[in-house]
């Protein structure tokens, strides 16, 4: 592993890390991900060097740097500011590190100028941070954080002050550049869409404490808890109570809620008595009519539609609740229309269901 976190805590003021064992690999772009105040931004700190712990170790590469100052650590931070500096050049800014380092002119150059063709700003190189864009911008700093060819990489929500197009295109940037050049990436980010286009691997953060750490396959699919699975994209819920054992030839388990009478997958784990099922918006079917043949039918009425182009998203009230449904367009334009007010009905397979205790 190239960075182990050994039960570090951090506490001040009103905050408290929870005791945090991490350990991330060489080479892999991991996410710390979670709301604002959740403790994502303190853990990139006691990493970098700027926090000192209240208990526990940080590990690099088998050595123990808890207690260096962040010149002394193999670490460099992309801030969500940049912290570029006005009175240099692109190149100058770059190159401000090997300098700091007293490195010969000749490897100065040449590992500057790799690092701005990696980032695609050569072109930029004589211009003044005033002259450049927000995208040029970022691009500098990662420049910058590159070229002391660091073993971790840490990017404090570089993204976020950029316009929606120009994300989408630094994020493919920002993962092809990881596999590239085989640094560590560390990002803090509260974006989910972010967090899972670019992640091997999520930590997601609530209140000081990491809940779960897994893919992002894992995270969406098989939260494990609530939080988990509402933080990483839109839920519908249904709480109930379980009903009866599990069906020897299916491993279908009944579910009596307000709703009606649902049939569950089993998932090999033993089920509490109260859960709360957990169903995403795309793994519901919206159903013109009624079915004979689909599984876990519920009817309601469309409450608010919006057009987003590939999909439309339907929100269908059902009894006390509002469900959300999304369709995609190709799939839409081969049924009839439909219009607020309209009856429908809502289907999902059994499998598809995430089942979590109701209290978690």
């Amino acid at each position: 592993m190239l960075l182990n976190l050994e039960a570090v805590t951090k506490s001040f003021g009103g905050f408290q890390l929870h005791p945090l064992t991490l350990s991330i690999e060489k080479g892999e772009f991991f996410s710390l991900l979670g709301p604002s105040g959740c403790g994502k931004t303190t853990v990139l700190r006691l990493i970098g060097g700027f926090e000192m712990p209240t208990s526990g170790k940080v590990i690099l590469n088998g050595r123990d740097i808890t207690q260096l100052p962040p010149h002394k650590r193999s670490v460099h931070t992309v801030f969500q500011r940049y912290a570029l500096f006005p009175h240099l050049t692109v190149w100058e800014n770059v190159a401000f590190p090997l300098h700091l380092k007293k490195l010969p002119s000749a490897e100065i150059a040449q590992r500057v100028e790799e690092c701005l063709k990696l980032v695609e700003i050569l072109d930029l190189q004589d211009r003044r941070t005033h002259q450049i864009s927000g995208g040029q911008a970022q691009r500098t700093a990662l420049a910058r954080a590159l070229v002391g060819k660091p073993d971790l990489l840490l990017l404090d929500e570089p993204l976020s002050a950029l316009d929606p197009e120009l994300r989408m295109k630094m994020r493919e940037e920002l993962k092809a550049i990881c596999k590239k050049v085989g640094i560590t990436f560390l990002l803090v980010t509260h974006d989910q869409e972010e967090a899972l286009q670019l992640s091997d691997r999520i930590a997601v953060f609530k209140a000081g404490q990491c809940l779960q750490v897994g893919t992002p396959k894992t995270i969406y699919e098989d939260p494990a808890e609530p939080f988990v699975a509402r933080f990483i994209g839109a839920v519908n819920e249904i709480p109930g109570e379980i009903q009866g054992e599990a069906a020897p030839e299916t491993g279908e388990v009944g579910l009596v809620s307000p709703l009606g009478t649902f049939k569950l997958k089993k998932n090999g784990q033993p089920l509490p008595q109260s859960v709360s099922v957990i169903l995403r918006p795309e793994k519901m079917r919206l159903l013109r009519s009624k079915s004979t043949t689909q599984e876990n039918l519920m009817e309601g009425e469309i409450q608010d539609l919006t057009y987003l182009g590939s999909r439309t998203e339907y929100s269908v009230k059902i009894g006390p609740s509002v469900f959300k449904v999304f369709e995609q367009e190709l799939e839409r334009l081969k049924k009839r229309r439909l219009n607020v007010g309209d009856r429908v009905f809502l289907a999902w397979r059994s499998e598809d269901a995430i089942i979590l205790a109701q209290n978690s």
